[in-house]
């Protein structure tokens, strides 16, 4: 007997065991809660922090002809919102997403309605009054139109600092011919529908949409998942001048899904700063995960447990769970079918099989909406899974479900971000963390994304950091163009950022004039310094047109170099 050999397989046994055994989640189901109490045909969830109290709020769409449930959150536990708006709103709802389309510092909120219905309806628009309650918006070009609708997500794909709405059409209305739409921010609280171009010529069962800059050009492009019986998913590449390009040659757009695709969540699960794709197939064959080769090309994975076949799956979210530095990946099911998969950090992943998350569920419930959120601000991703009746609709036998993370050791950081120029929200934008962990060096990346179907991430970047002390630098990437990079950040703490806001300057009769652009109510210092190292207060500003553009000269200008600068309160 080769000793050696023996001792060396000894060993590397025990160090697979101990980084299986060191992947084992840590959940807790919550059952003590209003959210788990509810009934009804939960399909999508929202999770926003509707009223800034810094903890994520969650709004869950009711499918059944019934009320959507919102529940606010209080410092790690809910309270169920009973009146007003969207909770007062009967429909058949099917996906919502956050989004703060005026710029008013508050999430507004739109849903989707009428997929599968009976009858055409309208989709919903409401507006945050504030203090998170909300207002129905009619009309303003978002809720006109009759249809039967599935998935939306806002993006602001012209990066011109308003959000701009996309929202899928499932093909069976005759109101509009099942065309799926897209409408563009006219900055005023209203919006026009764009009426020509590839991303409103198509027809799809849009069962979900996601705004990603796959390709890192700096603008938004749009992917739409269609449920058509052998039908192929749509990804329209962003031009850069408000126009779309159909992609016809990328294995995303022409893999053929015999009973169709359900959902898609985008990460950068091998952190070489490009997004890759996971597709749930609804016949249960496979689902597919896409590795971002770079310059707009993908590669199908060929192989790996996180391809499962033999059932029905629904939504699918990204998430570091155990805080090691590499994304975990969760998918949903039907009849005890949850999938979660551990990230080994070498490109492949170790499924899951023990723990409450993966066996949730029965027979003939369906586990869909997906999502997770760190919703007691602990630095560990918590789990959200709502779930519905594949017995009809008649029967509401689905519960929402909340997994409380336990979590472990490891280091952490969660990025707010506030945009000044960037639409407010900061959707589409890019964080990046540079840090060693396990003795490697790395890059990791998140993209601030709102909407999608199953899945609606909430809109904050988390990275799991695991024996790192700090974040080497933290780089955001703005829609405007910005780039902020903030070098040695602790680790362990939720950081909001806000963008450095614009100054464009000229000089009338000596005098230097400038012009601050920002978003309504926000309020800066200016100041100004001839060294760069002293500076004093010129005076405070505060945004007041919805336009964000305020005025303001130094009438005690000097004849010698000055700078300046604005600083956010």
């Amino acid at each position: 007997m080769n000793t050696r050999h023996s001792l060396n397989f000894a060993v590397a046994a025990l160090l697979a065991s101990l980084a299986i055994a060191h992947a084992q989640p840590n959940f807790t189901q919550v059952t003590n809660t209003v959210i788990s109490d509810d009934i009804g045909q939960w399909v999508g969830c929202v999770w926003g922090d509707f009223r800034n109290s810094g903890y994520q709020d969650l709004i869950v769409c009711d499918y059944s002809g019934g009320y959507n449930a919102y529940y606010q959150n209080n410092v790690g536990t809910f309270t169920k919102i009973t009146q007003g708006n969207p909770v007062q709103d009967a429909d058949y709802h099917i996906y919502g997403g956050p989004g703060d389309y005026d710029n008013d510092g508050f999430l507004d909120l739109f849903i989707t309605a009428g997929a599968y219905a009976p009858d055409a309806t309208h989709n919903r628009l409401y507006h945050n009054n504030g203090d998170g309650s909300f207002t129905s918006v009619s009309g303003g070009g978002v809720t006109n139109q009759l249809g039967h609708y599935g998935a939306c997500a806002w993006g602001d794909y012209d990066n011109d600092g308003f959000l701009d709405l996309f929202v899928a059409d499932h093909g069976l209305s005759n109101d509009n011919g099942g065309k799926n739409q897209l409408f563009h921010n006219n900055g005023d609280g209203t919006f026009t529908a764009i009426t020509s171009g590839p991303v409103v010529n198509d027809t799809s069962i849009g069962y979900c949409a996601t705004w990603e800059d796959y390709d890192n050009d700096g603008y938004a492009d749009l992917l739409v998942i269609n449920n058509e019986d052998n039908g192929s998913n749509f990804l329209y590449h962003n031009n850069g001048d408000r126009t779309f390009t159909k992609i016809t040659t990328n294995i995303i757009a022409t893999d053929r899904w015999p009973q169709g695709a359900l959902s898609a969540a985008w990460g950068d699960y091998d952190n070489d700063g490009l997004p890759d794709l996971y597709i749930t197939d609804q016949g249960g064959v496979r689902n597919q995960l896409y590795h971002n080769s770079g310059g707009g090309a993908f590669t199908r994975v060929a192989s790996g447990s996180e391809l499962t076949s033999g059932g029905e799956f629904n939504g699918c979210a990204w998430g570091d769970y155990d805080n090691d530095g590499y994304l975990d990946l969760f998918v949903s099911g039907a009849d005890e079918k949850n999938a979660l998969f551990h990230n080994n950090g070498n490109g492949t992943f170790t499924k899951i099989t023990s723990g409450p998350a993966v066996i949730s569920g029965g027979p003939g419930i369906v586990c869909a909406a997906v999502s997770w959120v760190d919703y007691d601000n602990d630095g560990f991703l918590d789990l959200f899974v709502g779930q519905y009746s594949n017995n009809g609709l008649s029967e509401s036998l689905g519960q929402n479900q909340l997994f409380h993370n336990d979590g472990n050791s490891n280091a952490w950081l969660e990025v707010k971000l506030v945009g000044t120029v960037a639409n407010r929200a900061a959707i589409g934008a890019k964080v990046r963390t540079y840090a060693t962990i396990g003795g490697k060096t790395f890059w990791q990346l998140r993209e601030i994304t709102s909407g999608g179907g199953y899945n609606s991430p909430p809109l904050v970047a988390h990275f799991g950091l695991g024996d790192a002390t700090n974040v080497t630098t933290l780089r955001i990437e703005w829609p405007s163009g910005t780039v902020q990079e903030i070098p040695n950040v602790a680790a362990r703490q939720i950081l909001t950022i806000t963008e450095p806001p614009r100054l464009l300057a000229t000089i009338t009769n000596g005098v230097p004039q400038f012009f601050l652009k920002a978003w309504p109510h926000m309020q800066f210092d200016i100041q100004s310094s001839t060294n760069l190292a002293d500076w004093s207060l010129l005076g405070t500003v505060i945004v007041s047109n919805m336009n964000g553009i305020v005025e303001f000269v130094d009438t005690n200008a000097l004849d010698s170099t000055k700078f300046y600068r604005a600083v956010s309160h």
